[in-house]
């Protein structure tokens, strides 16, 4: 959920700085989440196994792209779609899927194109919307994609994907109000919406406000045990709450299930300082320094390392 920027100010400033509103925001997820709306109003092809009734060429084509795009060929699964929207035009499940597969393609224009068709072709179901949702956003017009994502809320009120896509794109727009009550339908609807929880945090520990970030923290990590960003969150903020012992431990459990993940490798240097151990420390420098190629982080670690005064 949260990714590191260029050029940040300092090593703290730069891990915490992030893009946290990322969470169902690409073509895959929502390209997933069409998949379930089409075979929950299609029984016969959800129950697998059974093949299209004779004449229904287009669901055999229909369904060999969307397993194409589960698998993330997109050229295959763009073949098929085509394939099917030539046998059934303008049928807004083709016209929905060939959207998301162009966008993420990152062929906005024709992803763009696709998803008009689908709303036109039935402007009563909200994964038009959401397609053309994320194309506006591709195309780099925020104004528009929120448009499309609130008619398709208007349409599916109690739709999850919906808002939680909506609270991302407000709260990457710095409109946090918005963002948060997003959030907050998404959680009224699903409580344990791990997601709209560890945004929440997010856009309260930005705040400072770590009284009402903490418990929707605590709670991700409630929601699921083995989310090393959620456990990462919780990490940062007990940090700035003045507890790196606490914190240490938090971020512990963030690197043990992702390896990789060098954001919580770097904390746990940063807190191991911060309690005045110094070789581990040094340990988990250097292992961060191994898990990037950001040469900006690379250049902020050294020059932290190097700091004289902080290190007598």
């Amino acid at each position: 959920m949260r990714h590191p920027e260029a050029k940040p100010k300092d090593l703290y400033a730069h891990i915490d700085s992030s893009d946290a509103f990322n969470v169902l925001r690409t073509a895959t997820m929502v390209f997933l989440i069409s998949i379930s709306w089409f075979l929950v109003s299609n029984p016969a092809l959800a129950a697998d196994k059974q093949k299209p009734s004779p004449g229904a060429e287009w669901e055999t084509h229909f369904t060999q792209g969307i397993t194409y795009g589960q698998q993330g060929d997109w050229d295959k699964a763009i073949e098929k779609f085509k394939k099917a929207e030539s046998l059934k035009p303008g049928r807004q499940e083709i016209c929905t899927d060939l959207s998301l597969a162009y966008a993420e393609k990152k062929d906005f224009p024709n992803a763009l194109s696709y998803a008009r068709k689908a709303v036109k072709a039935d402007p009563s179901k909200a994964s038009g919307f959401l397609a053309l949702g994320l194309a506006q956003e591709g195309s780099a017009n925020a104004p528009e994609a929120i448009k499309a994502y609130r008619e398709g809320a208007a349409l599916e009120p109690n739709n999850t994907d919906i808002q939680l896509t909506l609270g991302n794109l407000y709260g990457r727009q710095g409109s946090f109000e918005e963002s948060v009550k997003a959030y907050e339908n998404v959680i009224r609807i699903d409580p344990m919406n791990l997601f709209s929880h560890s945004n929440l945090g997010y856009i309260y520990e930005e705040k400072g406000q770590l009284d009402k970030a903490m418990p929707h923290f605590e709670k991700a990590v409630r929601i699921d045990s083995s989310d090393a960003v959620a456990w990462y969150d919780l990490g940062s903020a007990t940090s700035k709450q003045g507890e790196p012992a606490k914190a240490i431990e938090y971020f512990e459990k963030s690197f043990r299930l992702d390896p990789k993940f060098y954001k919580a490798c770097l904390s746990l240097a940063l807190a191991y300082e911060d309690t005045g151990q110094l070789e581990k420390a040094s340990e988990y420098y250097v292992k961060a320094m191994s898990l990037t190629n950001d040469q900006n982080v690379k250049d902020a670690i050294l020059r932290l390392v190097n700091r004289p005064s902080e290190k007598n």
